[in-house]
């Protein structure tokens, strides 16, 4: 069983919230946010989607200039390869495991992923696979 968090993705370029200067927290003030929760705020987003979806298009899995899964991941696939690996939990939403080759049913995404990410408009309706229109307009 494998426990994860932001550390596993850093040395793929996603920042974690933390590290002093380099963390998601510490470089907030260029989206010019009226408080730095309001990146995840869906009420925010509502009215301002450019913030988050500027974010989320920099650490977006699976463009070609966006993160790669890192030796780390692909450790994981060894285990699971290897018959070794029960389940990998994880708090990143990157998608860098699956990626990486670890199968779905392996994988518990406690936050979530932008593999069944989808639009919050009704009328839109995109899905993750859709979504990457969305993802670059902004």
């Amino acid at each position: 069983v494998v426990v994860s968090g932001a550390g596993m993705s850093v040395s793929a370029g996603i920042p974690d919230f933390r590290s002093p200067g380099t963390g998601l927290y510490d470089r907030l003030e260029e989206y010019k946010l009226p408080y730095p929760e309001a990146i995840f705020d869906l009420e925010f987003f509502r009215s301002n989607p450019a913030p988050f979806a500027t974010l989320a298009s920099s650490i977006w899995p699976g463009q070609e200039d966006g993160p790669k899964p890192t030796l780390a991941h692909s450790f994981l696939r060894l285990l699971e390869n290897k018959g070794c690996l029960r389940r990998v939990y994880t708090q990143n939403i990157d998608g860098l495991e699956s990626l990486a080759g670890v199968s779905d049913d392996k994988l518990v995404e406690c936050h979530g992923h932008f593999r069944s990410c989808s639009c919050i408009s009704p009328a839109c309706g995109a899905t993750s696979f859709e979504i990457t229109e969305c993802r670059d307009s902004y």
